[in-house]
């Protein structure tokens, strides 16, 4: 703490200032005593002394507690700026902890979504295969069922046609297991699941 921020200190710098303030204080004392008849004596000196610390007292209690507000100021302006600084470190911290957080759930995201999106295509390609296997082989039954029903188709003939209808048959099956052997193949060539 400066001496300018007590009001001792601020007494002694008005008393030593050797201002008109001062001065006429020191006549006003020195006036008082002469009314008594004690002009050239130590009360004199007691009383000029008493008038100018009478005089200068308010001034230096204004002063100093000025010089103690504005450091009071200046200390909590510190204090703030230093708030400030700590809270945008903490939001900065904040801020980063969480873009990191962010990406980090956007890449778990990501891969959780290609995985589902694997696992969705893959059984989509084999639900779709079983669809068509039981087509095949639903139309080739039927095939054979109205060749048989047919009365008017010789049996020689129902045999041939029959063997066609069951040739073709199997022909679309082996067609749709080679489809569902290479799935992953065809999966993997789409770059969207490189590590099939």
């Amino acid at each position: 703490m400066a001496a300018s921020d007590t009001v001792q200190g601020q007494l002694n710098g008005i008393l030593n200032s050797d201002s008109p303030l001062m001065k006429r204080a020191d006549t006003f004392g020195k006036q008082q005593a002469n009314r008594r008849g004690l002009l050239n004596s130590s009360m004199a000196v007691g009383a000029s002394q008493g008038a100018m610390i009478d005089a200068a007292m308010p001034i230096a209690q204004q002063d100093a507690s000025q010089q103690f507000q504005k450091g009071q100021m200046a200390q909590q302006q510190q204090n703030t700026l230093e708030q400030m600084a700590r809270g945008n470190q903490y939001d900065t911290g904040m801020a980063n902890l969480q873009q990191k957080n962010t990406l980090e759930q956007m890449k778990r995201d990501r891969d959780y979504g290609l995985d589902e999106l694997q696992a969705s295509s893959t059984a989509n390609a084999w639900g779709m295969m079983a669809n068509n296997i039981t087509d095949i082989v639903a139309q080739g039954m039927e095939g054979i069922a109205n060749i048989q029903a047919n009365p008017d188709i010789s049996a020689s003939d129902k045999t041939k046609m029959i063997n066609q209808i069951t040739s073709m048959r199997d022909s679309d099956i082996n067609f749709q297991k080679g489809l569902y052997q290479n799935l992953q193949g065809y999966l993997r060539n789409t770059g969207l699941f490189p590590n099939l």
